[in-house]
């Protein structure tokens, strides 16, 4: 089931090196913004996401030509490009969350959902991993595809350890839980942001 009427602004947050994963970042500056239908077996992983935690997750309905979960990290822990997080292998600290890690040639994308509001962009980016030194740099908010959102640019020097270090991040409240997607800055922030856009506009909230 889609849940398609979002309510207001807020923040969210998560983190690799806590959640016992690697993150294998793109070196290309070229940009790729095609979007293609996600396969069913994304959707089928959506939907399963949701059976786990129990509440509606952030699925992407068109992705990037040839977006595929990250390399196999040399932890236990697995991540895909969307699932329930503290399962297998990964930190426990993560249970209740939902993350995502992909990659194309040229872009790194992740996202992540909340078990509950969060009141700092930070504490979203980071996870359960957050500590009260880190920061993001607020770039704008908008409208989009029904939901107030807002962008941040996430510094690696004050996010030590977030997947989401050196991403631009779309960040949005529904119900009582906070999300957030974001490509990896490959090329400038403004290309990032177009990015970001185009893949917002296909997110659904999707429950079991």
């Amino acid at each position: 089931m889609i849940l398609r009427r979002p309510p207001r602004t807020v923040v969210c947050a998560l983190t690799p090196i806590a959640a016992g994963f690697f993150v294998p970042y793109p070196h290309s500056g070229q940009l790729a913004p095609r979007l293609a239908p996600a396969s069913r077996a994304l959707l089928d992983a959506c939907r399963a996401t949701a059976r786990v935690v129990r509440y509606p997750v952030p699925c992407p309905t068109r992705i990037p030509q040839g977006l595929q979960e990250a390399a196999p990290a040399p932890t236990r822990c697995v991540l895909h490009i969307i699932g329930p997080g503290g399962i297998g292998g990964c930190s426990k600290r993560w249970r209740g969350w939902v993350v995502g890690s992909s990659v194309t040639a040229t872009q790194h994308l992740v996202l992540t959902a909340s078990p509950k509001p969060l009141d700092s962009d930070a504490k979203l980016v980071n996870g359960p991993a957050w500590y009260p030194g880190a920061r993001v740099r607020l770039l704008g908010r908008v409208a989009s595809n029904g939901w107030q959102m807002h962008s941040v640019y996430v510094p690696p020097a004050t996010n030590d350890g977030s997947a989401f270090a050196d991403h631009v991040v779309r960040i949005w409240a529904a119900g009582r839980h906070t999300y957030g997607v974001g490509f990896h800055k490959v090329g400038s922030v403004r290309a990032t942001l177009r990015l970001d856009e185009q893949l917002a506009r296909h997110i659904r909230l999707v429950q079991a």
